[in-house]
């Protein structure tokens, strides 16, 4: 009967590591430095497909009392583990917070999907998804870096040059703990509005009429510097939606204003000389950049009277300071 007893327990204990190897081996099975080409593009495609279902995600939505925001929840538990472990598997929290956006995946049953928290969803502004029935190749790797060549594809109606399907990159790293995992999500209209604009993407352009030649010259013309190196163009306002609210009345130059100064992009640089024009009505072509941003703001009324002679010194002071340091880029 011990020997018996003792036989059942080693078969148990036999069985129960071979069931163990094999759930480790099916876990982890990317822990390893090697990763193959076949094995990359899978994971982008398996991973894309799962955020744009559907069939799971964003079908049910509730309002919160308590702030009177809408919650996007999964349909069964299983989906929002299975988000979860590909986050923590198979997305550093960068490319996963541009894909939350990409996917207009927000909150499920509380818990809210994205690494950082406190950013609005920019997925009103983000208008192409991966095509994963497009082309994938690996355009180059290391040791611990592989870039996949994919193709996006439009999910809203954009002006009738703009291209249906778009080239792109997403990055893969091999990180410390030996697990590769994508580390960047890259698309050049995407980008525009994740990383630079924002919601300004739909101040500065109308997804329905501007056309692909108008984003490539905004980039050429405030997304470069003079070395051809890529700058930001962040922007942001003050309450009075204004980037330099007084100067009319307040030298740019002073202390108190010099930091901010520092700070601005070419772009907000430009704007805010600007913006001492347009505080005196001063009329743009329709359409054009500084069209499409200045007749949204409140205080903006066009003057067809309008001269630079109503500057004041103060204002011709500012303009100069702002045209040096626009030439600094």
């Amino acid at each position: 009967m011990k020997h018996k007893l003792l036989s059942v327990i080693s078969i148990s204990f036999i069985l129960l590591l071979l069931f163990n190897v094999k759930t480790v081996a099916i876990e982890n099975k990317d822990n390893n430095p090697e990763m193959t080409d076949e094995r990359a593009i899978e994971i982008i495609k398996e991973i894309a497909d799962f955020m744009d279902s559907g069939e799971k995600i964003g079908d049910e939505i509730s309002c919160r009392e308590s702030d009177g925001y809408n919650d996007y929840y999964f349909k069964n538990k299983e989906d929002e583990e299975k988000l979860y472990k590909y986050h923590r598997d198979y997305i550093k929290d960068a490319a996963y917070d541009y894909l939350c956006e990409m996917y207009d995946i927000r909150f499920y049953r509380g818990r809210c999907t994205q690494s950082r928290t406190s950013r609005s969803s920019l997925s009103s502004c983000l208008y192409y998804k991966i095509y994963t029935d497009g082309e994938f190749s690996v355009k180059s790797r290391s040791k611990k870096s592989i870039c996949v060549q994919i193709q996006f594809v439009k999910k809203v109606i954009l002006a009738e040059d703009m291209p249906e399907i778009s080239d792109g990159e997403v990055y893969l790293e091999l990180c410390e703990d030996n697990k590769w995992r994508i580390s960047k999500v890259s698309q050049w209209y995407d980008d525009l509005a994740y990383y630079d604009l924002g919601y300004m993407m739909k101040t500065f352009f109308d997804p329905e009429y501007s056309l692909l030649s108008d984003y490539e010259r905004f980039i050429e013309k405030y997304g470069y510097d003079s070395k051809g190196n890529r700058i930001s163009m962040y922007i942001s306002t003050d309450d009075n939606d204004e980037i330099f609210q007084g100067s009319d009345t307040e030298l740019i130059s002073e202390a108190s204003n010099l930091e901010k100064l520092k700070k601005l992009s070419k772009l907000a640089a430009c704007m805010a000389r600007e913006e001492i024009y347009a505080r005196h009505g001063k009329i743009y072509p329709k359409f054009s950049i500084e069209f499409n941003y200045f007749i949204k703001k409140i205080w903006y009324e066009e003057n067809e009277n309008f001269s630079e002679n109503n500057l004041n010194d103060i204002e011709k002071e500012n303009l100069k300071i702002l045209s040096e340091y626009i030439e600094s880029f």
